[in-house]
């Protein structure tokens, strides 16, 4: 896991990120509560507890696949909303690479 308040200290811009991740703007109607349940829901019904769980975003977008434009960005967005970062997403990846991954998976309403 990393340690925000380090990576705060030593890149601020990746920092902020970081805690940026998940919904670029929140669905209409919905809040933080009501993301949280969607996700609990969702991996619930794929097999896990909750979005944190390992195996969620797989099983979520193979799940949902077919029914959304960015299934990719829609299950990211819940787990990066559970986790309240994106640190899940790999312990190895570079700096650019977790910017990249922010960019590339944040869904859009």
């Amino acid at each position: 896991m990393i340690n925000l308040y380090l990576l705060e200290l030593q890149d601020p811009e990746l920092a902020k990120s970081l805690l940026e991740a998940g919904f670029e703007s929140k669905p209409k109607g919905w809040t933080d509560k009501s993301i949280q349940k969607a996700g609990k829901t969702l991996a619930r019904h794929v097999g896990e507890k909750t979005p944190k769980d390992k195996g969620f975003f797989d099983k979520c977008v193979a799940k949902i696949g077919n029914k959304m434009k960015n299934p990719e960005g829609y299950c990211a967005s819940l787990k990066d909303e559970a986790h309240k970062s994106t640190g899940w997403r790999g312990k190895d990846k570079t700096t650019s690479e977790v910017k990249k991954d922010v960019k590339k998976e944040k869904f859009k309403v």
